[in-house]
């Protein structure tokens, strides 16, 4: 596993967790439980990952649970002797790499749908916020940004789309090569 990769894997991770949970906290706190599973190379139950973290197990498992329902991290659910159900966590490169192509995915399709609408009107842009209005938003706050009190600026769609073009090539370089 390249450096690289496992960087953007960890930030990724982080992000993801901070946006969701409304902390950055949270986020350093998923990225160090990350971290500790990938170093360790092996599975390891909540409250094992909650002991070695020194939190909660509350927190682990909510962390963990955001994280296997976003492909971010491995699961394995097994059943013991007692009929009980237990969940061991791990991440691996396999893990890392799928989390990165499914998160290029996402990305590029969200790209494809702006490219467009690009394609398809006319946007202005607020300098300050910079929020994305459309035409008839334009007009209808009389070229005013709702939000910033600020006269809104004309976007040209072909320098628009090309940018966005070629960060859809460079992303679509960087799935192959994974």
């Amino acid at each position: 596993m390249s450096e690289e990769r496992l960087n953007a894997y960890l930030i990724m991770v982080e992000r993801s967790v901070s946006f969701e949970f409304n902390s950055p906290e949270y986020g350093k706190l998923a990225r160090k439980m990350v971290e500790m599973l990938y170093s360790r190379k092996e599975q390891l139950s909540d409250d094992r990952i909650a002991i070695l973290m020194n939190i909660s197990t509350a927190e682990a498992r909510r962390i963990l649970q955001f994280l296997s329902k976003t492909n971010m991290i491995g699961v394995v659910k097994t059943t013991t002797p007692d009929y009980r159900v237990e969940y061991t966590w791990y991440v691996d490169d396999v893990v890392i790499t799928n989390a990165i192509k499914k998160r290029i995915e996402l990305v590029s399709g969200k790209l494809a749908l702006l490219v467009r609408a690009l394609a398809e009107g006319t946007y202005y842009v607020c300098p300050n916020c910079h929020r994305r209005y459309s035409l008839d938003e334009e007009l209808a706050y009389n070229g005013i940004c709702p939000i910033c009190k600020v006269q809104l600026i004309y976007i040209n769609n072909i320098d628009e789309i090309n940018r966005v073009t070629k960060i859809l090539e460079k992303l679509e370089r960087y799935a192959s090569s994974i």
